[in-house]
């Protein structure tokens, strides 16, 4: 019996060296089928019942895996699981971002100064800038919700490049209305355009589809802006004649500007208190004002304030130290 044990144990320690070298060399893979109890056993000159013994101890260790009938596996190392939803989350995207960074070279300290940056760009105030405080707190609103920027209603003749809102920004938001008064006005600060959600578009022409349709607006100048759009638009279905414009900025008058109309849609910015002086049916409001393609607009332009941001501490911190060349291979790095 003594003798059996003393076998056994060889037969383990070679069986455990044998698989730990072939991991170690790339012999063997994770989840790779090993040599047989049989061929294990002839290859030693023992029993089956010694190497299948050596086996089990290995399984009971966490090296390899034992199935009935199908044979002996690497057993695959499993890193550990995230306990909670959000700390899955957290991890797919440590993970991924490691990932591509180390891909591209960069370090980890990189990583935690440009991710710094981007916070730091997201607590600045974005000036929103449209005709009038209506239009620009409209933007302004959703890209709170929506993007969680820290955004500020500006019209367009209340622009001061010496107020503070101004010089901090890392860009400004506004519409292609404004865009080239704007850049007529400060050319140096980068510039975001927000346009209109397509489904909006969309449903304001379901909307006009079944006739004697009013929009209701939040003023003048938003309906001048809006007129040649739905003249054109309403040539398309059917006559414009159908289809009128009522603003809001009486509750009596929109009420009575409203009452014929078979239905109603709330062109975006327009106040709450309007549906509730609506005397038709319940008025169409679209869910989102602004589209995808201007979100993506903004976050792209946080990265790239971000990415300056951390060029010019790079450039303060190197210019007495280092040469152009050297300050360059640092920020590559």
């Amino acid at each position: 019996m003594a003798r059996e044990q003393v076998a056994g144990a060889i037969i383990l320690d070679r069986l455990r060296e044998r698989i730990v070298s072939g991991i170690y060399f790339g012999l063997w893979r994770p989840g790779e089928r090993l040599p047989s109890i049989r061929e294990i056993a002839e290859a030693e000159g023992v029993d089956r019942k010694t190497a299948a013994a050596a086996y089990r101890r290995l399984e009971r260790e966490g090296l390899v895996r034992v199935h009935p009938r199908s044979g002996v596996y690497l057993r695959v190392q499993r890193t550990s699981e995230a306990a909670t939803p959000l700390e899955k989350l957290y991890r797919r995207w440590l993970d991924n971002t490691y990932a591509r960074a180390s891909a591209l070279g960069l370090r980890t300290n990189t990583i935690l100064h440009l991710v710094t940056s981007v916070a730091e760009i997201e607590r600045l105030r974005v000036p929103v800038v449209e005709q009038d405080w209506p239009q620009a707190e409209t933007i302004a609103a959703e890209l709170r919700e929506r993007a969680g920027l820290n955004t500020v209603a500006i019209p367009f003749n209340a622009i001061s490049r010496d107020d503070a809102v101004w010089t901090e920004a890392p860009f400004v938001v506004t519409t292609p209305y404004c865009r080239n008064a704007l850049l007529a006005i400060d050319s140096s600060k980068p510039v975001v355009e927000a346009t209109l959600a397509s489904e909006t578009v969309r449903e304001l022409k379901e909307c006009m589809r079944h006739g004697e349709l009013t929009v209701v607006v939040a003023n003048d100048g938003i309906a001048s802006r809006l007129r040649p759009f739905l003249q054109r638009a309403g040539n398309g279905n059917g006559g414009s004649e159908s289809i009128t414009i009522a603003t809001a900025e009486d509750p009596g008058l929109l009420t009575h500007d409203t009452q014929r109309a078979r239905m109603v849609f709330l062109w975006p910015g327009t106040p709450q208190w309007a549906e509730d002086s609506i005397a038709a049916r319940t008025p169409v409001r679209p869910l989102h004002c602004l589209s995808e393609e201007t979100l993506a607009r903004v976050r792209a332009a946080i990265l790239d304030a971000a990415v300056a941001r951390e060029r010019d501490i790079i450039w303060r911190e190197s210019a007495n130290t280092a040469s152009p060349a050297a300050v360059t291979t640092t920020i590559a790095s």
